[in-house]
């Protein structure tokens, strides 16, 4: 009986020895792991750091610069953007209607864009401050470029030798429909666009 008793108890004891063993060679690996993890929490962190970097990056897309290099202009609550594209040495200036992410273009039905501009003056002596030459307002009327067959357009031009030198001016659209939707005087700034100000 007592030889039953002793067996028995070694045989419990076994799967108890070898567990004390499995914890004692597990707890040096513990040390090493416990480093990799707090790496991993810095990593975590890095990635968080990383997300919110591209989020940022993201959120200053809209605010900053569109597809073709131009000032982005948002129609209603993103339903639409536009950007502006000045070219300077002639004085040509293009609509570009991109979606609501500003990255893929959005055809509209409509024939033209009519904007109010109100050039910064920009001194054209040296010795002149700008603040002393007079600003000039002038009617600019976008044409659609290459409609399709239906009507739509997703580019716009349109010139005037007013522009030609011109690197900021201030701007009102007198309206655009997007869908079904229609959104007048829409204000901007060129170069900056109104996407800083919609987005604050």
């Amino acid at each position: 009986m007592l030889k039953r008793c002793l067996q028995s108890v070694a045989h419990l004891s076994l799967p108890l020895v070898a567990g004390g063993l499995l914890c004692l060679t597990g707890c040096p690996q513990e040390t090493p792991q416990g480093g990799m993890s707090g790496k991993a929490v810095q990593s975590g962190k890095t990635a968080h750091s990383a997300d919110e970097h591209d989020h940022g990056h993201h959120h200053h897309h809209h605010a900053e610069k569109g597809p073709h290099g131009g000032a982005l202009v948002a129609i209603g609550e993103e339903a639409a953007h536009l950007e502006f594209v000045l070219d300077a040495e002639t004085g040509k200036l293009t609509a570009y209607v991109l979606d609501g992410e500003a990255e893929k273009a959005l055809p509209i039905k409509q024939a033209t864009l009519q904007l109010a501009l109100t050039l910064e003056a920009h001194a054209g002596a040296k010795d002149e401050k700008k603040e002393d030459l007079p600003e000039s307002t002038l009617a600019l009327t976008l044409s659609a470029v290459s409609p399709a067959a239906d009507g739509t357009a997703t580019e716009f031009a349109g010139q005037d030798d007013k522009l030609k030198g011109a690197d900021e001016f201030e701007a009102a659209l007198n309206s655009i429909t997007v869908g079904d939707k229609q959104f007048k005087a829409v204000s901007f700034k060129y170069p900056e666009g109104n996407e800083h100000d919609h987005h604050h």
